[in-house]
């Protein structure tokens, strides 16, 4: 692919692009010229637009129109054309601005939300984050808090700092002395294992315990599967949905109705940030690379996260006519970011 086009097939197609994403309008021979230097005639320059379409690189919208880049074309240029650029230190500093109010609450969940959302405003595109997969997630501390004679709150710590809180009802009334009891039992046997580690074999490792209230214990067994499970569904962050609307290629209500549908329903867009959970670096895909139709008027650009050892994804969701090349470094800046906030 890389031998295909000759160095002034890649200076049109570098220009097409960079004047399309600035411009939104097709690109005529004639802007080319005059934006850029290139030494080259109009003449040329329109010989080798026609040349570009020819190889599927660009397209014409209409018979009179200007080119556009095509998702083939987006796609060389990510992986050859586009040069690498990384944030300034001005940029860096509005992006944390944006979230240090959630950094002082010192909650995971609004670090995340409002990384999602100054993703977003400095993009001007949906900024997306999925939380860390809690599957191989270590428990550091598992707390019993006593709230009436027959609730508990159940608070679970994992080791990257990452919190969960659910209440436990049990049949009959729980003495307090008891809670601290069983809040030891449960670390002893617990603490230190994976979250899948303890859904497979929570069953086991309670076997025979002879101290600490029976009934909350049983429960922990029997709701296990429910208890030791963080739902990606839930920990999907997504900010700047009004920016679709601002994007000339959403314009269309149909279109726009088809990714905001898609965004609510979370499941899509989950599974697709899942699977890059173990890919390093900046992963983008482009238009038709997409098996969901609705995104395949779109571009994705994630870039992992760990904290620990586990693993989240964080990404920005536009039209294929983007600033990748920006983007690009902005993904890569919030997943450091993300890793330096939840290490604190």
């Amino acid at each position: 692919m890389t031998e295909e086009l000759s160095e002034r097939d890649r200076t049109i197609l570098h220009s097409v692009i960079h004047t399309y994403v600035e411009t939104a309008v097709p690109v005529a021979s004639q802007t080319i010229c005059r934006r850029y230097r290139l030494g080259l005639s109009s003449a040329t320059v329109r010989n080798t637009m026609m040349e570009l379409e020819d190889k599927g690189y660009i397209s014409r919208p209409h018979v009179s129109a200007g080119r556009v880049p095509t998702d083939k074309g987006y796609r060389f240029y990510v992986d050859v054309l586009m040069p690498r650029r990384y944030l300034s230190e001005s940029e860096k500093e509005t992006f944390r601005r944006k979230v240090r109010d959630a950094v002082r609450e010192e909650q995971v969940d609004r670090i995340l939300e409002q990384v999602a959302r100054a993703l977003a405003d400095m993009a001007k595109q949906l900024g997306v984050v999925l939380a860390p997969s809690f599957e191989n997630g270590i428990l550091d501390r598992i707390e019993l808090v006593p709230l009436t004679s027959q609730r508990l709150l159940l608070v679970l710590t994992i080791r990257s700092g990452l919190v969960k809180t659910v209440v436990l009802r049990v049949e009959s009334r729980v003495r307090p002395e008891d809670v601290e009891e069983t809040r030891q039992v449960l670390n002893q046997r617990l603490a230190g294992l994976t979250i899948g580690e303890i859904r497979r074999s929570i069953g086991e490792r309670m076997r025979g315990v002879g101290r600490g209230d029976p009934k909350v214990l049983q429960v922990i067994v029997k709701e296990a599967e429910e208890l030791f499970w963080f739902s990606p569904f839930e920990d999907l962050y997504i900010g700047g949905i009004p920016y679709i609307f601002s994007q000339p290629e959403f314009r269309n209500p149909r279109r726009a109705k088809a990714i905001v549908s898609l965004l609510e329903e979370r499941g899509a867009v989950t599974e697709i940030l899942a699977e890059r959970m173990d890919r390093p670096g900046v992963h983008i895909s482009i238009g038709h690379e997409h098996q969901i139709r609705p995104m395949q008027s779109c571009s994705l650009l994630t870039a992992t996260y760990q904290v620990g050892n586990v693993s989240g994804v964080v990404g920005i969701l536009g039209p294929t006519r983007m600033r990748y090349w920006k983007l690009s470094a902005l993904v890569q800046y919030a997943a450091q970011l993300i890793e330096e906030l939840l290490r604190n």
